[in-house]
């Protein structure tokens, strides 16, 4: 039990820590606002608001540094502590193929759920574009891929994955971890992206189980998050055409898995 709550207690200090850095920002930002001339409260946290893209990058950038330095401070090895470990091309592919799939079923079975933090990245791209032309969908396209996914999985697979399976085992250590990932994610989106972002964290658990590297893990986040981009505009799946996509991606995940399987037992032997 040891392990788990040491990695809980690191859970709750990158959440934290977000999550002041986010307050702190929207403070600053209000006072941007109200120094750019506007004097009504709805007004200046309208402007806040429009601003919460910037503030999700600026804040999981700083969140991982202040991980770095606990450990660095703690003079933990963060390489070997984090398993930034080499790793194979092949195990990228493999890795990239489920989380892919899985995320693109995911995305079609919620694809008329609305998610209250989608429309409020949603409309400060927007904001962001009408000032700088593409500069709003240039860092919704950087924090999806690059930083969202760097941040979130040395948090949960690289620290908290990795205390926990100290202690216990790889089964308990995925379990916690996407349990963890599905907490961080509701006031993201609700009870329907928490689940979903649970169920995702399996996947990226079982790939971290397999292939011992958090990079495989962060590229196959980042993988998984394509599909908000490709469904981004609403384009019309529904009947025949649905039920094409979801049979065509459960085949593809099962080939997955297979391969994976066969791949990683092969490399044993």
């Amino acid at each position: 039990m040891k392990g788990i709550w040491k990695a809980i207690a690191y859970f709750v200090l990158y959440f934290g820590v977000t999550m002041i850095l986010q307050m702190l920002l929207s403070i600053v930002f209000m006072a941007i606002g109200a120094a750019n001339g506007l004097n009504e409260e709805p007004l200046i946290m309208e402007f806040a608001n429009n601003n919460i893209l910037g503030m999700t990058v600026i804040s999981s950038i700083l969140t991982v540094l202040v991980l770095y330095l606990v450990f660095k401070l703690r003079k933990k090895q963060v390489k070997q502590e984090w398993k930034l470990n080499q790793f194979k091309v092949k195990n990228v592919v493999f890795a990239s193929m489920i989380a892919f799939s899985f995320s693109f079923l995911f995305a079609l079975c919620t694809y008329n759920v609305s998610m209250e933090n989608s429309l409020m990245i949603s409309k400060s791209v927007d904001f962001y574009n009408e000032r700088v032309p593409l500069f709003g969908t240039i860092m919704m396209v950087v924090n999806l891929l690059v930083i969202a996914p760097i941040a979130e999985e040395i948090a949960l697979r690289g620290i908290v994955y990795t205390r926990v399976e100290k202690t216990t085992n790889a089964v308990t250590a995925i379990i916690v971890s996407s349990i963890l990932f599905g907490v961080m994610h509701v006031i993201a989106g609700g009870i329907v992206l928490a689940i979903g972002a649970a169920l995702m964290a399996l996947v990226f658990g079982y790939i971290f189980y397999k292939f011992k590297s958090l990079w495989v893990c962060i590229i196959a986040h980042a993988i998984a998050n394509l599909p908000d981009f490709i469904l981004y505009n609403k384009p019309d799946i529904s009947g025949g055409i649905f039920w094409g996509v979801v049979i065509f991606f459960v085949c593809v995940f099962i080939a997955g898995v297979f391969v994976i399987q066969k791949t990683t037992q092969n490399d044993k032997a």
